[in-house]
């Protein structure tokens, strides 16, 4: 794509530079398309710089042959600033021809308009080398870069110019050296500091701002004021009230642009010099002896009006850009909160609320105005009350985004689960604590649907770990927990005290042959149902397979354990379930007894195979009783 810019670019140079011969044909010519530019800027340059060096001319007439301000460097130095680089060899051509004409017109020999035109354009080439460069005055007096525009072009430039002056035109000044020296710094100073954002503010086009009805009539009034103060200051000499000029300098300062406060100094300038050269004003009434003494006076307070004012509006532009940066960044946020699926919430350090999005009336049906001012903790379910506080805390302290999910309540009474981030903001300076800024997010649906899955996953674990049959645990989840059961340590460190219940239901399958499988389905409902009457929330019943039965009895002695299991036989046989085909008339259970500590592992293979041994031992000696395992396991 630029290989193909490029062609297009050196068609149209070539289009444009084709000429038509005497018969006719076309012939190309060696001008490039850019050569009207340079001279365009060339041209500019040189009427503009010749001009303001007739200005300059006549205010040193003006002065008695001393310069109150050189306006010529100002406007090339802001120029040069202005332009690309490859265009600002035609800005110091321009700049030379305008600034050595001028000076032979105005009567100056040949090498003293050379010399003068020579330490001008040093000046401004060493100015523009240390400079950045810029695209609007309000640029220049960046808090940073106006620190070194004084420096380098108010000062350092100035004097190296001064130095060129004086080591080309010794013998050809008047006056003392040093005093020349003196006029020609600080006029080329005042001319640089004043006239060079003049000239990038009317490059730029900001001056366009003077002519804005909001600030025009304001900016003219202020105008006013400051060209009136000084001539009622200059135009008398009853009063030394030179300093008085500088609140004017300082409310224009204030509350205009850069290119009106640099109007006013100069419009306090035009009015100063000629008073003071008319043998009036506050500088009449000081024990000055010549009216190089007077100028230069004035043109020291002309800088000191400067350091005063350039600083204020340097601060004034920053200011205004944080306002219009705070402005921008509070619009956007407002848009933004306005427009997001999310509430937008900001409170202070004591849960009120500071600011609410309206986005907050289609979540939670109060209006904004209606919760600003009033506390959350109203709005919150009270088991969730010390959660919430607790991550706004948090929140604060630790500066970082805390996440919480809580119920809030709706306008007309209802509950709904949200999920809400909030970290602190940034502390004002009246503030000691942050306010916190909340997004709060609707997740009803998301909290409800997440329910309904937990309870299925419940109803399905309970499919794969209930038997459906008497409601107890079954075989696999008891092998499980038993596992797991026996591998915790005990809370108070001591070995594990458990005991497990192998229970039969005696001639259950006579029962069945006798009363049918469904009595003997109601049957087994009903011994299940005893035996998780029988024991402890903290045990494990479980139906083991068929008419068996087993019981984890957890932190038991084996004294407790044989209770338990007398109380499960006694009981299922209270019930006088009739059982023809029994010799006991009646159901009845056989239940074996194992301890941990009647074994030296705690294996749970192991533990069952002696409890199912011990069941064997009590149904081998009659059924309907409880034995208690304390042999040895078969190999």
């Amino acid at each position: 794509m630029q290989q193909l810019q490029q062609t297009f670019s050196q068609c149209e140079q070539i289009r444009q530079g084709w000429k038509m011969d005497d018969d006719g044909a076309p012939t190309l010519t060696a001008v490039p398309i850019d050569t009207r530019n340079q001279m365009r800027v060339v041209t500019i340059a040189a009427i503009a710089s010749f001009c303001l060096v007739v200005v300059s001319g006549q205010l040193k007439t003006m002065a008695g042959e001393i310069v109150a301000v050189w306006i010529a460097a100002g406007y090339l130095l802001g120029h040069l600033l202005t332009v690309p680089r490859h265009r600002k060899a035609s800005v110091l051509i321009g700049g030379f021809v305008g600034n050595l004409a001028a000076n032979l017109l105005g009567g100056e020999s040949l090498y003293v308009s050379l010399s003068f035109t020579a330490c001008g354009l040093i000046e401004v080439c060493a100015a523009a080398l240390l400079l950045p460069q810029v695209h609007s005055a309000n640029e220049l007096i960046v808090p940073r870069i106006l620190f070194r525009f004084v420096i380098i072009a108010g000062i350092f430039a100035p004097l190296i110019s001064g130095l060129a002056a004086v080591l080309l035109l010794e013998g050809v000044f008047t006056t003392h050296p040093f005093s020349s020296f003196s006029n020609w710094v600080i006029s080329d100073s005042l001319g640089i500091l004043i006239f060079t954002p003049v000239t990038i503010n009317m490059i730029s086009g900001e001056w366009r701002s003077f002519l804005q009805p909001g600030s025009r009539a304001k900016s003219v009034a202020l105008l006013l004021l400051v060209g009136c103060v000084t001539a009622l200051i200059f135009g008398q000499n009853t009063h030394s009230l030179l300093y008085w000029v500088l609140p004017p300098l300082a409310l224009l300062a204030f509350h205009a642009e850069l290119s009106t406060v640099l109007l006013g100094i100069l419009i306090c300038i035009s009015i100063a010099v000629p008073f003071t050269v008319r043998g009036t004003g506050p500088l009449w009434l000081i024990g000055f002896h010549t009216m190089e003494e007077r100028i230069l006076a004035l043109q020291v307070f002309t800088l000191a009006a400067l350091s005063i004012v350039l600083p204020i509006t340097a601060l004034e532009v920053q200011r205004h850009r944080l306002l219009v940066l705070l402005t921008d960044g509070q619009r956007q946020f407002r848009t933004l909160a306005e427009h997001t699926e999310e509430v937008i919430l900001q409170l202070d350090p004591d849960g009120v609320f500071q600011y609410v999005s309206p986005r907050v009336t289609s979540v939670l049906g109060f209006s904004a105005s209606h919760l600003v001012g009033a506390h959350i903790s109203g709005l919150l379910h009270r088991d969730d009350v010390a959660r919430v506080q607790l991550a706004m805390r948090q929140a604060a302290s630790v500066q970082s985004n805390e996440s919480v999910q809580y119920r809030i309540r709706r306008k007309d009474g209802s509950l709904i689960w949200v999920r809400s981030f909030m970290a602190a903001m940034p502390v004002g300076p009246g503030d000691n604590k942050p306010s916190l800024l909340f997004t709060l997010r609707d997740i009803d649906e998301h909290i409800l649907a997440q329910q309904q899955r937990d309870a299925e996953q419940r109803r399905l674990e309970d499919l794969a770990y209930i038997d459906s049959l008497t409601g107890l645990w079954n075989r696999r989840y008891f092998d499980v927990e038993f596992a797991r059961r026996l591998m915790a340590t005990p809370e108070n460190g001591d070995d594990l005290m458990m005991a497990v219940l192998f229970i039969d239901v005696d001639y259950f399958k006579q029962f069945n042959d006798r009363y049918g499988h469904q009595r003997g389905d109601e049957c087994l409902r009903t011994v299940a149902k005893h035996i998780q009457t029988g024991i402890r929330k903290v045990d494990l019943p479980a139906r083991y397979g068929g008419e068996e039965f087993v019981v984890l009895l957890k932190e038991c002695s084996l004294a407790v354990a044989t209770r338990t299991a007398e109380r499960i036989r006694g009981g299922i046989e209270a019930l006088s379930i009739s059982h023809d085909s029994s010799p006991f008339s009646k159901v009845t259970v056989s239940i074996g007894i194992v301890h941990t500590t009647d074994l030296e592992t705690s294996d749970a293979a192991d533990l069952l195979r002696a409890a199912d041994a011990a069941l064997y031992e009590a149904k081998r000696l009659g059924r309907n009783r409880v034995f208690h395992w304390q042999g040895h396991l078969a190999a």
